[in-house]
This record gives C-alpha cells, sequence and structure tokens, in this order.
C-alpha cells in the first residue's frame, strides 16, 4: 500500500507517495486550482468501486486538501 505523509514547515509541503517526494512552496500554488482539484478529488472519492479505487481517491483528496490547507495558512 501507498504511504502518504505530510509536514508543513515555514509555508512549504513535503508529500512523500511511494517512496517519491514532492515538495512546493505555498506561494507557488494557484488557489484557484487546487480548490478545483479538491473538489474534483471529492467527487472521485464519491465514485470510488472498490477497495483500490477507494484508496487512491482518498491518497488524491488528502493531497488536494493538504494543498488547499497551505494556501489557506498564508492567506
Amino acid at each position: 500500500m501507498a504511504r502518504f505523509e505530510n509536514v508543513r514547515e515555514e509555508n512549504c509541503i513535503i508529500l512523500k507517495f511511494d517512496l517519491k517526494w514532492y515538495a512546493e512552496k505555498s506561494s507557488d500554488i494557484d488557489p484557484q486550482e487546487a480548490q478545483q482539484t479538491l473538489e474534483i478529488a471529492e467527487a472521485a472519492l464519491r465514485k470510488a468501486e472498490g477497495k483500490r479505487q477507494t484508496i487512491e481517491a482518498n491518497l488524491t483528496l488528502r493531497r488536494a486538501r493538504t494543498r488547499v490547507e497551505a494556501i489557506n495558512a498564508i492567506s
């Protein structure tokens, strides 16, 4: 199973997924794109069928929420 973590420090998000690290500054995140991605992720979770799709949708949703939270933290 994939592992997902997020750490927020000094307006930076660090995401870990399947041994790959992704980092981006909060100020580099487009608020409209992040909100749209969150809405798409929520819809994908509602439509998920089966365990695998549900897990993947939950991971996507967590990443999308973390990005939106990062934007809100600097606003």
